[in-house]
């Protein structure tokens, strides 16, 4: 017998907001991340990225150091090897080295939760910010040397030209590097995207319906979000690019 497709119309999103415990929340909790974690990778990776572009010894092993997370914990296939996430994995191992247990037993679990909370945020930052740092490295050798050197001729100091010439000149990958890791932070594997792909796949009944819905839901969300970064960078843009002709 042949099956009768139904239109459901907004019946899906319906669920998805008024009926489902886990996907809101869910959705809330990463959106929450993602908003604290981009600005703290893309100004981590600027700062890494403008120390590693002096004159100093061993840049080359600087930069692969800071790079070293993304080959080395990228992927399925190292997830599978390892045998759980790799991010996961990088934080415990963090934890225990920067708070051994004897020291969050002396703290107590008040204290202790405060400071885990932190360094979970500074390990993720670390470990998230490779690829970035290699765009603003590539950003700042486009910088032409001349304007530094003009700087110098009035006076300027390091701190002064940061401001005035590097910064507004770094705005387009500034903002490349923001829709980057916002678009990989809600995209990993993990938390949301897992869930939607079990609805579709490891449900009884499977709801491939359900899952579209949620799909197009989580979709429209980052589509909303890049678009709001789009409309904050876009004077700052603009004026980096009125620089460069002029």
């Amino acid at each position: 017998a042949t099956q009768k497709v139904v239109f459901a119309g907004f019946e899906n999103f319906r669920v998805a907001f008024m009926e489902d415990a886990r996907f809101f929340p869910m959705l809330l909790s990463i959106a929450k991340d993602t908003l604290i974690n981009t600005p703290l990778i893309v100004v981590f990776a600027l700062f890494i990225a403008t120390l590693l572009s002096k004159d100093i010894r061993g840049k080359g092993l600087f930069r692969s150091v800071f790079f070293l997370p993304v080959i080395l914990g990228t992927g399925f296939v190292m997830e599978q090897i390892l045998g759980q996430n790799v991010d996961q994995q990088a934080m415990e191992v963090a934890r225990g080295i920067l708070l051994p247990p004897q020291v969050q037993g002396y703290l107590g679990p008040d204290v202790t939760g405060y400071i885990l909370e932190f360094f979970n945020r500074i390990t993720m930052v670390m470990w998230k910010s490779g690829v970035q740092i290699i765009i603003a490295l590539a950003g700042l050798q486009g910088i032409s040397a001349s304007l530094y050197e003009s700087g110098r001729v009035d006076g300027a100091t390091e701190w002064e030209m940061f401001w005035k010439i590097t910064l507004p000149m770094m705005s387009p990958i500034l903002l490349l590097n923001t829709v980057y890791t916002i678009v990989v932070s809600m995209t990993d594997s993990g938390g949301i995207v897992d869930y939607i792909v079990a609805k579709a796949f490891n449900s009884t009944p499977i709801q491939f319906e359900y899952s579209a819905a949620l799909g197009w839901i989580y979709f429209a969300f980052i589509l909303l979000l890049v678009l709001a970064v789009f409309l904050v960078f876009r004077p700052f843009v603009n004026r980096a690019a009125d620089n460069k002709r002029g």
